[in-house]
């Protein structure tokens, strides 16, 4: 009897819809994750925080103008990894939401390799 194995699952707060589109693309096709969500303001992402099933999260940090803490305190209370992909540096986030982190532009190695770090635990 064969055996199925099932994919990984991620969700994606990206507020710039081309770049949304392109990292749910990458996820899938390079990473083999299956994107159970995209969420690209702060009400959706909140809620897709709360509701979905993922096995990691990719956060851009500045949704719409509105920093997305509230959805990565969510995260954290689920025990959900997540990786910041943001232009924001480093310094500027607050110590408490410090995780495995790229900045725009990366690559796609940046973010596998952040990936990784997220889904072992590893402090960044």
């Amino acid at each position: 009897m064969a055996t199925t194995s099932i994919a990984p699952r991620a969700i994606v707060f990206e507020d710039h819809g081309g770049l949304a589109s392109a990292l749910a693309d990458l996820l899938q096709a390079r990473l083999g994750y299956d994107v159970a969500a995209c969420a690209g303001c702060i009400e959706e992402a909140l809620r897709v925080a709360h509701v979905e099933r993922c096995d990691v999260a990719v956060v851009d940090l500045d949704l719409q103008g509105v920093m997305a803490y509230p959805a990565l305190d969510e995260l954290q209370r689920r025990g959900i990894p997540y990786v910041i992909a943001t232009g924001t540096w480093p310094m500027d986030i607050p110590s408490r939401y410090r995780a495995p982190m790229v900045r725009k532009p990366y690559s796609a190695q940046q973010l596998e390799q952040a990936i990784r770090e997220a889904s072992a635990g590893r402090p960044c």
